[in-house]
């Protein structure tokens, strides 16, 4: 498997920038695309769970909006954030926007986790797919600060549990076309959700041989990501950014892990309509 060097992500994201403003063109600003937005991101990261290393992976990405419903993949959603509004991947709407606050929801579905080719927890039952309702308040704390919290939880009784998560963000112009966004998030969730996917059950650790763990609700989850954004014309927008995430309490005790703190780099060029 192939591993992403990440400093090289760093330089190749800001000459996207560079080249953006050096040629000399009219301002692009980077709002939402009414219609659609096609591309394709190349990300490289490794799950804190099982015996998997790092991955580099080529996916595509696409958003669109009818009316007030918006369809994103998670890799687009950004790319359709107005100003400060948060934008969630899947089908979303916004229920109430003012200059400050904003409140949206949105579906997604959750793809949940097979240990079929993990040769150390591939006795372990399969983490179902289910859907999961969100909703997300977005605050603007000021003219760089951004803050949001949200919300999701399991629709189908699949055991998904209940998941909040905060973020706070601080957004650099470099110029029209170009940004950079820092972001900090915390993560919280309930007893069935870190059960769900962090624990052992009895009889699967009878199973398997691994031991039983068993775990309440609490904080699980930081995250630190770094992200530049620039549209190279009217429809053409490129980004890139690192980030590492860092389990914690309970859950980066849980036998599941084998690596409480992971990092992430990716590279992604996308088309929009006018």
């Amino acid at each position: 498997m192939t591993r992403l060097n990440a400093p090289a992500l760093v330089l190749l994201a800001a000459s996207w920038a560079l080249a953006a403003q050096a040629q000399p063109a009219e301002p692009v600003a980077l709002e939402a695309s009414r219609d659609y937005l096609l591309g394709a991101t190349l990300s490289s990261g490794r799950d804190p769970l099982g015996t998997s290393e790092q991955r580099l992976r080529l996916r595509p990405i696409w958003a669109f909006q009818l009316g007030r419903l918006r369809f994103a993949t998670s890799g687009a959603s950004a790319l359709l954030a107005q100003g400060r509004e948060s934008v969630d991947s899947g089908v979303s709407t916004v229920l109430t926007r003012s200059d400050r606050v904003s409140l949206s929801t949105s579906l997604s579905i959750d793809e949940g986790r097979s240990w079929r080719d993990d040769p150390v927890y591939a006795g372990l039952p399969r983490v179902r797919d289910t859907v999961r309702g969100r909703v997300t308040a977005g605050l603007t704390l000021g003219p760089r600060w951004s803050g949001s919290l949200r919300a999701s939880q399991d629709l189908l009784g699949r055991e998904g549990g209940l998941r909040i998560d905060s973020g706070l963000n601080y957004r650099h112009p470099v110029s029209a076309q170009t940004h950079w966004d820092l972001s900090l998030g915390l993560g919280w969730a309930n007893g069935t959700y870190h059960q769900t996917h962090y624990g052992i059950a009895p009889a699967a650790a009878a199973a398997t041989g691994l031991q039983a763990y068993g775990l309440g609700s609490g904080f699980d989850g930081l995250s630190l990501g770094w992200r530049i954004t620039s549209a190279l014309n009217r429809r053409w927008v490129a980004y890139g950014g690192l980030s590492a995430y860092q389990l914690q309490g309970a859950v980066a005790r849980s036998p599941l892990v084998t690596r409480s703190t992971t990092f992430g780099a990716t590279l992604g060029l996308a088309y929009r309509n006018d």
